[in-house]
């Protein structure tokens, strides 16, 4: 690990914003914009008093030329500067009940001081992914790090699409960094329920880690109640509905592979007794057309579960996605009993908490229902946030 040193001007205006914790500095943000580099050598941020200012990660692939590591006060980065930052990243985990889950973001990105990577436990598996090539360079000296630290059976990289893309560092996406190969799905705990991931093949690391906390709370107000989980991917929430005492689940996803895993999931927590497992239902298609057909049948429900992926990766898809979640919530709202509950979830980080909840509240409206704001959630605490660019989660009970 020799990275080289690069000298990065920026404005007085972006030199104030990484004083308050923004994380990052864009391609068109340079004012040197010929500056060259390696990825993963590191960029020098000097104010207008040509006082240190900031030290990060370069990167000439990515239209975030700099990510930051460190600022006010300039560090040796090396073994023991991210020994420190793990360390902080666990200590700030140690509130979990460890007993009851295995299963856990360890590191996350920026807000935990790794900017551009994130570190997920699955029970003695941990995958870390990483957005840019920056971190090539250092993964040799982490993977010590998370070995002595953490004690995982194996370590598996994932890269994301674009680096897949644009690396010529030799590492593969899903390549094993330390341990035995995968051979199978990935069992594990979460609140003492099991689940299965396939950390090869599956959507962000593998499963919604995020979610923990809302899936809890949907455990603790399904007794008895009839349960409609849309978008359900691999039934976490079906699970844990049923787990809480629900009546019956209906599940709707358009991925049959999912559903598949989903009915790993519901064996692995009840078993295959056939009476158990007539309270779940499947339907393999558009959430939206089911949603609609649900609402001309009479179908209601006691507990509606709303959480569907990214409506808007980029700033353009903002309002398109502000009306799929309005559509969405009216939908829903249709679909669930007088007396019911309904969650609405988003995890689009670019579209911010108040204007989903703005969606929601206006899609409900739609339907010309009264209902009551029960509760609104963020970040659970393994997934924090030290800038507002950061937060993507957001969720809000309704009740009718």
């Amino acid at each position: 690990m020799n990275p080289g040193h690069i000298k990065i001007k920026i404005s007085k205006q972006l030199q104030n914003k990484i004083r308050k914790g923004f994380p990052w500095v864009y391609y068109y943000q340079l004012s040197n914009r010929k500056v060259s580099g390696k990825a993963g050598d590191l960029g020098v941020i000097y104010d207008s008093s040509n006082r240190f200012l900031a030290i990060g990660l370069f990167d000439p692939f990515s239209d975030i030329r700099l990510r930051v590591l460190q600022t006010r006060n300039p560090r040796e980065i090396d073994k023991n500067f991210f020994q420190e930052r793990l360390q902080q990243a666990f200590l700030l985990r140690s509130s979990l009940d460890l007993g009851e889950t295995n299963a856990y973001r360890v590191v996350n990105g920026e807000s935990d001081g790794f900017p551009g990577m994130v570190v997920d436990r699955y029970s003695d598996t941990l995958v870390v992914k990483v957005y840019t090539s920056s971190w090539f360079p250092f993964l040799k000296m982490l993977v010590e790090l998370l070995v002595e630290m953490a004690g995982p059976k194996r370590i598996l990289l994932q890269l994301s699409r674009h680096v897949q893309r644009v690396s010529e560092s030799g590492y593969q996406d899903n390549q094993m960094l330390w341990g035995p190969v995968l051979e199978g799905p990935v069992r594990f705990r979460e609140n003492g329920l099991s689940f299965e991931a396939d950390l090869l093949r599956g959507q962000k690391t593998g499963f919604f880690l995020d979610q923990r906390e809302n899936r809890q709370k949907i455990r603790e107000w399904s007794k008895g109640r009839s349960v409609l989980n849309v978008f359900s991917y691999t039934g976490a929430f079906s699970v844990y509905a049923l787990a809480g005492g629900a009546r019956s689940v209906l599940e709707i996803d358009i991925n049959a592979q999912a559903q598949a895993d989903a009915l790993k999931n519901w064996e692995l927590n009840f078993g295959s007794d056939g009476n158990r497992k007539k309270s779940l239902r499947q339907i393999k298609g558009d959430a939206f057309e089911q949603l609609a057909a649900l609402s001309r049948q009479g179908e209601r429900f006691d507990l509606v579960i709303l959480d569907p992926p990214a409506f808007a990766s980029r700033k353009q898809n903002k309002q398109n996605a502000l009306q799929a979640y309005l559509r969405l919530a009216k939908a829903g709202a249709q679909c669930t009993r007088e007396g019911g509950l309904l969650l609405a979830a988003s995890c689009s980080s670019q579209v911010r908490a108040d204007e989903f909840y703005r969606a929601v509240d206006l899609g409900i409206r739609a339907t010309g229902r009264p209902y009551q704001k029960k509760l609104k959630t963020g970040h659970p605490p393994d997934h924090p946030v030290t800038f507002k660019e950061g937060a993507y989660l957001k969720a809000i009970y309704c009740q009718f």
